[in-house]
């Protein structure tokens, strides 16, 4: 079994990705003191993880700003691989907390968990990065059929 991690005050929420566009291989990585974790996880999974801390924050009465955020430490070292992910909210400080479980390969082995404690504001800065690094990869021209200007 792998290593389980309980970050309650990370200094850093960050996706972060290595490789160019079409061959990039996506990263989460959290950070508090001197702990880094950083988790290989698909393209999907992080769109999915900001959409759904977007609609989480969009029920909150509270428009958090965002705060600041510091891109990925590399190289990335990853623990493990995401399987799952999963947010819940603490009652109490309205921190928002995800939950990121590692994929095993027989599922008989119980999966390693991370559990990240953010602020609203840590959460709308991990969005707007996320959301950013995946339409940055992103090719619109080319996909229509169009060429970039010198071609």
């Amino acid at each position: 079994m792998s290593d389980s991690f309980e970050l309650r005050n990370p200094d850093n929420f960050v996706a972060g990705v290595v490789g160019e566009p079409g061959e990039r291989i996506f990263f989460l990585q959290a950070s508090e003191e001197n702990l880094v974790v950083t988790m290989k996880v698909e393209k999907g999974q992080v769109q999915s993880l900001a959409s759904y801390l977007a609609d989480v924050l969009d029920d909150q009465s509270e428009k958090p700003a965002a705060s600041s955020i510091s891109n990925m430490v590399e190289p990335p070292n990853a623990i493990w691989t995401v399987g799952a992910l999963a947010i819940a909210v603490e009652e109490n400080t309205k921190a928002l907390v995800v939950i990121i479980q590692e994929l095993v390969d027989n599922e008989q082995d119980k999966p390693a968990e991370t559990h990240i404690h953010l602020t609203p504001s840590q959460a709308k800065a991990f969005i707007d990065h996320a959301l950013f690094l995946i339409e940055f990869g992103r090719d619109f021209g080319r996909q229509n059929g169009h060429k970039p200007i010198g071609e």
